[in-house]
């Protein structure tokens, strides 16, 4: 679920995207012809050693909401195709005879269920995470920054802007689900999409979207630019969060310069859920264009991936993903924000990640 801090780049970067767009739902029919070419499984790089079965448990867990949903639409070569919940069933049907962890049957149900179309476009991915806040349930002189639910007045008309929440605007509405100490850590949080807090106390809450003020969303990335105190090649996000922790006066202005507002609920889940409804799967939940690529699909992409704790350095990244998330950021054919999980190096590899590359959509391949 993300938004991008610099548009077009780092998805730090991206969620509300994360939620704007990650509120969304279902997939509707592509507005325009995507290019796209058959290659065989053998032709993918990376495909024979891959761990298909953890591709798999992702891809199940999709299942119930697949065979209820409605039909959707996912382009092809041919145009675009539709898919019927009874088509995926058959197809969860099949995923759920194989035995967990089985690489090699797993590695047979993708390839007997689907067929590989990549996309003639220049891939981007990004990536995001959960973050993690201390908090509580009750305001005190160390937790002063309220977590708000939904409003009960809130349509689909814009509301009031971040600084008038932040001011004070719903104050006093009984709306405040936790407090929490770090106003760049609730920044964060609305950002990615999903969040957990520590309590002080004792337990964990896990916040997930629950609506937006449908004010328009303002990369502070690009903000930070246009003031001149950073260079656009620097702008990822913990670059960016340095700088408004060492800056918390000029933070707050900065900040209230993106009018978009998250609010939150309270999961009561451990696991952060993607704009699909299902637990997202770190490293495998990838979030997508749902007009053109359906909940569900698995997307094989062909990468590159930040190294742990040595800035500029990158690895090869090829995995085979499964589109359960959304993001008003992410849109094209091969656009897709890896779901990264939680802690550390959850959190560099999401602020460092900006790569090109190739997606490979499996399509299913039968009606």
């Amino acid at each position: 679920m993300r938004w991008s801090v610099l548009s077009g780049g780092a998805m730090w970067l991206a969620v509300a995207g994360l939620l704007s767009a990650c509120a969304g739902g279902g997939a509707s029919a592509p507005e325009k012809r995507v290019a796209m070419a058959p290659i065989s499984f053998n032709e993918i790089a990376g495909w024979a050693d891959e761990k298909h079965g953890e591709a798999l448990a992702t891809f199940r867990r999709s299942c119930p909401k697949l065979t209820a949903g409605p039909d959707v639409k996912i382009a092809t070569d041919g145009g675009e195709k539709t898919v019927t919940p009874a088509e995926w069933k058959r197809i969860c049907d099949a995923g759920a005879t194989i035995k967990a962890g089985d690489n090699r049957a797993a590695r047979v149900f993708f390839e007997e269920n689907f067929r590989p179309l990549v996309v003639q476009a220049p891939g981007k991915f990004t990536g995001y995470f959960e973050p993690e806040m201390r908090g509580s349930k009750a305001p005190s002189r160390l937790f002063t920054v309220p977590v708000y639910r939904k409003p009960t007045d809130l349509t689909d008309k814009p509301y009031y802007t971040r600084a008038e929440i932040e001011q004070g605007a719903l104050k006093g509405k009984g709306l405040e689900i936790a407090w929490v100490q770090d106003p760049v850590g609730l920044f964060e949080v609305q950002v990615q999409g999903s969040g957990k807090i520590q309590l002080a106390e004792g337990g964990v809450m896990t916040l997930g979207f629950d609506g937006s003020n449908n004010r328009p969303y303002t990369a502070i990335g690009n903000v930070l630019i246009e003031m001149g105190v950073m260079k656009k090649d620097d702008a990822n996000w913990p670059a960016i969060r340095d700088w408004l922790k060492r800056n918390p006066q000029q933070a707050r202005d900065v900040m209230r310069k993106n009018e978009r507002y998250i609010f939150f609920k309270d999961t009561k889940s451990q696991a952060a859920a993607g704009a699909e409804g299902v637990p997202l799967t770190p490293q495998r939940s990838l979030a997508v264009d749902t007009t053109l690529t359906p909940f569900g699909t698995p997307v094989w992409i062909d990468t590159a991936r930040p190294v742990y704790r040595k800035p500029g350095a990158t690895e090869p990244y090829r995995r085979l993903m499964i589109a359960q998330d959304a993001g008003a950021a992410i849109l094209g054919p091969a656009r897709g924000d890896v779901f990264y999980g939680s802690g550390p190096q959850a959190a560099e590899w999401a602020g460092r990640m900006n790569s090109g590359g190739r997606a490979i959509v499996l399509v299913p391949n039968k009606s």
